[in-house]
């Protein structure tokens, strides 16, 4: 079952007691591997701290199900700021992975690899889609910009990407990748026209 993890996305406990919620999304830039999640934790321990994805038991739509109870996540360290930095604009996150761009760390003091170096595994002839990237449609109107990425927990092939609210859409919207024409100029053109669009995706996901 696919599943798409952003900011906001409730974390629980062991014991199935809602602990907060995603404020973001530790990844290792050299690898695009998720190392951690900052959890706020709110009333609940009234901390951010960093969990280690060794500690998640399983992705829910529903949220994030840590292995750990209540004391276990109380001795997860604190997130510190200084600790970690925000990726720069110039790089881009592996189209594996299903977090909006801007919910993205790392730890500071990691370089991360030239564009040159970065091998991403799309076939011969194709770009990566990445959180940020313009949608617009065939008739050249911009529908608006991708918010997450939908992967196949097994393959980890791209099947489709949400499209936050506001342009078009009155809700956010989940678009299947076989609705995508071409991927070019850093835009996602879709086959459908701009009023077509509205029409399919016009009762929501």
């Amino acid at each position: 079952m696919e599943t798409t993890i952003t900011t906001g996305t409730p974390v629980f406990t062991s014991d199935r007691r809602q602990a907060g919620h995603v404020s973001y999304v530790v990844v290792d830039p050299r690898s695009f591997k998720v190392t951690d999640f900052v959890v706020s934790t709110g009333s609940f321990l009234g901390r951010d701290i960093v969990v280690s994805t060794d500690q998640v038991e399983r992705e829910t739509e529903e949220g994030i199900y840590l292995k750990l109870d209540r004391d276990g996540l109380n001795a997860c360290p604190d997130y510190v700021d200084v600790n970690y930095q925000t990726p720069p604009d110039t790089w881009l996150p592996s189209p594996g992975l299903t977090y909006p761009a801007g919910s993205m760390l790392w730890p500071a003091g990691i370089e991360y690899p030239e564009a040159t170096s970065v091998t991403v595994n799309t076939p011969a002839g194709t770009v990566g889609l990445y959180p940020g990237m313009d949608v617009v449609s065939s008739d050249g109107h911009t529908v608006g910009s991708i918010d997450a990425l939908i992967t196949h927990p097994q393959s980890e092939d791209v099947t489709g990407f949400v499209v936050k609210h506001g342009f078009i859409f009155t809700h956010d919207t989940t678009i299947p990748i076989d609705q995508v024409a071409a991927v070019e100029n850093n835009q996602v053109k879709l086959k459908l026209t701009r009023d077509a669009a509205e029409q399919e995706f016009k009762s929501g996901d």
